[in-house]
C-alpha cells in the first residue's frame, strides 16, 4: 500500500473514531475522570490529527519502515497518544500493535471495535496485560521498534532490552515542568496561561505546568490574577459540561501529589481541604525550595526570585528537562541555554492545549532514544517527530 492510500486509510481511521465520540467522551470519564468538556477537545483533536496526515508525507520522503512497531500507550490522552503513535506509524508503511493503559479499559474496547476493519495495519491488544504484551514485543523477532512511556524505573528497565529491537523510544517523566514569568513579562497573559496550562484536565498531561518561577517584581500581581483564575475551576462530576476536570482515579497520580505536599515545604494557600480523596482541588503551594520530583496531577509550586538570572539556573538544574514556558525577555544566550537543556520550549505561549503535530519529547531522564546502529548502540534525547522515527533512511 503506497502512502497516498495511507494517507486515506487514516482518514477513514479518523472518520469511525469521529463517529464514536460520544462513546468515547464517556468511555474518558467513567475510565479515569475526564470531563466531557475536555474529551470532546481531545477527540477533536485525534479526528484533525488523523485526517490531516499529508502534512507529514514530505518528512519521510526517502526514508522505508522498520516493520513492525510495537507500543503501550499512557493513560492519559488515550486517543491522541493512539493517533500520534499509530498514525504515524501507519504513515510510514508499518504494521501496529499496541495496547492501551490498564485505567483505559473501557476506552480500549471502544476503539478496538471500531478499528475492526483495519486489522491489516493494527492490532490492538485486549488479553495481556502490559507487562506480558511488553514481554511478548520483547521476544517477537518482527516487532522492531518499541514505544514505552512512564516513571524513571520503567526507562530503567527497559535500557535493557535494546538488543531485542533496532530502536526504543522512552516517553519518560516530564518532572515539573516550569513556567518561568520575567520582570519584563506580560503578567496578565502568563497568570492566565499557568493557571490554565497547571490545571488542564488536572495537569494529567505530562506537559502541564508544575511550578512557576516568578520575579519578585511581578510576584504580588501575578498571585493575584493566578489565584483568581485557579478559583475559577470547577471540579466534580466528569459528566457535567461546567466541570473543568473530575476525579483523579488513577492511585499513582495521587499518590504523586500527596508526595509531593510532604516533600515540598511551603504554605498550601489553595486545596489545602483536600481529604486524600479521588476530588483533588487546585492545589497552589508557596515555598522557597522546589525539590526535582516526578509529578503528575493538579499542583503547583510557585516561588519568588530576585533576579532573571537565578530564575534561569534553577529552571536549567533539572533531571528531567521536558518542557519549559518563558514569559518575557530572553538575550540569544539565554535562549540558547534554555534550548539546549530542555526538549520543548515555548517563549510567551498563548495556546491552550499543546498541538499534536511537531516534535515531542524531553531530555535527561524524561525521554530518551536507544538505537542500534552499526552494529553500536547509539543513545539521544530531545523532541522528536515520531513519522520520522518510525522511519529509517533508505
Amino acid at each position: 500500500m503506497g502512502i497516498e492510500e495511507r494517507i486515506i486509510l487514516l482518514k477513514d481511521m479518523g472518520s469511525e473514531i469521529k463517529k464514536a465520540k460520544n462513546k468515547l467522551i464517556r468511555s474518558f470519564a467513567e475510565d479515569i475522570g475526564v470531563s466531557v468538556k475536555i474529551g470532546n477537545i481531545e477527540v477533536d483533536m485525534t479526528v484533525d490529527y488523523l485526517q490531516s496526515m499529508e502534512e507529514e508525507a514530505p518528512w519521510i520522503e526517502k526514508r522505508k519502515p522498520y516493520g513492525k512497531i510495537g507500543a503501550v500507550l499512557p493513560y492519559d490522552a488515550p486517543t491522541m497518544m493512539f493517533a500520534r503513535i499509530a498514525g504515524s506509524a501507519i504513515l510510514g508503511q508499518n504494521r501496529v500493535i499496541l495496547s492501551f493503559s490498564s485505567l483505559n479499559a473501557t476506552t480500549r474496547d471502544i476503539m478496538v471495535e471500531i478499528m475492526e476493519n483495519f486489522k491489516e495495519e493494527l492490532h490492538i491488544n485486549r488479553s495481556l496485560s502490559n507487562r506480558d504484551f511488553s514481554l511478548f514485543c520483547t521476544n517477537a523477532e518482527d516487532v522492531k521498534v518499541f514505544f514505552i512511556s512512564g516513571g524513571r524505573d520503567v526507562g530503567e528497565l527497559f535500557k535493557n532490552r535494546i538488543n531485542n529491537f533496532e530502536k526504543i523510544i522512552f516517553a519518560g517523566p516530564g518532572g515539573m515542568p516550569p513556567v518561568l514569568v520575567l520582570e519584563d513579562a506580560n503578567v496578565e497573559k502568563a497568570a492566565f496561561f499557568t493557571a490554565k496550562r497547571a490545571f488542564l484536565n488536572g495537569g494529567q498531561y505530562c506537559t502541564t505546568i508544575k511550578r512557576a518561577l516568578v520575579h519578585e517584581n511581578v510576584f504580588d500581581d501575578f498571585m493575584e490574577i493566578l489565584l483568581s483564575e485557579v478559583d475559577k475551576i470547577k471540579v466534580g462530576d466528569p459528566f457535567d459540561p461546567e466541570t473543568d476536570y473530575g476525579p483523579i482515579k488513577a492511585k499513582r497520580t495521587r499518590i504523586l501529589v500527596e508526595r509531593a505536599l510532604n516533600t515540598i515545604k511551603g504554605d498550601i494557600i489553595r486545596g489545602n481541604n483536600w481529604d486524600k480523596g479521588e476530588f483533588i482541588p487546585p492545589i497552589v503551594m508557596l515555598t522557597d525550595e522546589i525539590p526535582d520530583l516526578e509529578m503528575f496531577g493538579p499542583f503547583l509550586a510557585v516561588k519568588k526570585y530576585k533576579s532573571k538570572d537565578e530564575i534561569i539556573k534553577d529552571a536549567l538544574n533539572t533531571k528531567y528537562p521536558f518542557i519549559v514556558y518563558v514569559f518575557g525577555s530572553l538575550s540569544e544566550s539565554e535562549k540558547l541555554k534554555i534550548k539546549e537543556t530542555y526538549g520543548m520550549h515555548h517563549f510567551n505561549p498563548d495556546f491552550l492545549f499543546l498541538p499534536l503535530r511537531g516534535p515531542f519529547g524531553g531530555k535527561k531522564e524524561s525521554g530518551w532514544i536507544l538505537e542500534k546502529k552499526n552494529n553500536h548502540i547509539i543513545k539521544r534525547d530531545g523532541a522528536i517527530i515520531y513519522s520520522v522515527e518510525f522511519t529509517k533512511p533508505l
